[in-house]
């Protein structure tokens, strides 16, 4: 089992290097690093120094969901509910139909999970989730190229056929970059966070001195989204609704 996960990370690594470079062989020395730390971890100390490790894959610049994913799982058996959720949020924009990826994503919200409203833009897009964040914007070239090569083509060869086809191709293009921009805008754009202690008060400024926001203190594991951070202080809105601030010390931001 040990040997099938170090076969299918590496894998997911060659992948993110892509087909016309190699891995850096010091990251893979850092990925295998972690992994026998985690496989060999016994105590949560020893699972957040995997967890580090991972860490400095990432801060090296390697995008890998996978990374993302082995980080959360460290987390999550260090005992950091919140760390975890945040390494899962963001190892589903590159694994977006990974079903253990979910399970423990599901897991880890456990009680806090609360119901999303959601956009009436992802039930337009309700294929979205098939594909990863990166995946679409190659989609979206893909399909630009392949809309201007079938344009070019009927003009010398069957032009009623191949201007149908470029017809159809053209509208994947433009569902296919409507979808990249707007993934562009909820990850990239905005910023996200979770609370990463318990029983975090939310004030309704960036001091101890200003009142509780909120009628309860919000528990590990509660996502947000950013609204600024300033003195050591994070601006937050949970629920889409209810704006506070609490210590930044409590909350990781991704």
């Amino acid at each position: 089992m040990i040997f099938l996960r170090l076969t299918l990370c590496s894998a997911a690594l060659f992948a993110v290097a892509g087909c016309g470079s190699s891995v850096d062989p010091a990251m893979y020395a850092k990925f295998q690093d972690a992994q026998d730390r985690f496989e060999q971890a016994s105590e949560p100390r020893h699972f957040l120094q995997a967890a580090a490790t991972y860490q400095e894959i990432l801060d090296a610049g390697v995008v890998s969901g996978a990374v993302s994913y082995n980080q959360g799982n460290t987390f999550m058996r260090a005992g950091e509910r919140g760390r975890a959720i945040a390494c899962y949020r963001q190892a589903k924009r590159h694994r977006p139909r990974d079903p253990y990826l979910d399970a423990n994503l599901r897991y880890a919200l456990g009680e806090t999970r609360a119901a999303r409203s959601t956009p009436i833009i992802e039930y337009l897009l309700f294929w979205s989730e098939w594909i990863s964040y990166h995946g679409k914007f190659q989609l979206s070239l893909a399909c630009a190229m392949l809309t201007f090569a079938v344009s070019v083509a009927s003009l010398y060869v069957r032009p009623q056929l191949l201007k149908r086809v470029a017809t159809i191709v053209l509208c994947v293009t433009v569902a296919a970059m409507i979808s990249a921009a707007y993934d562009w805008y909820r990850f990239s754009h905005l910023k996200h966070g979770v609370v990463i202690s318990d029983e975090v008060v939310a004030r309704k400024g960036d001091s101890e001195s200003y009142q509780p926001a909120f009628t309860k203190p919000l528990d590990e594991g509660t996502e947000f989204l950013l609204l600024d951070q300033r003195g050591g202080w994070t601006q937050l809105r949970v629920d889409g609704t209810q704006d506070g601030w609490v210590p930044s010390k409590n909350v990781v931001v991704y």
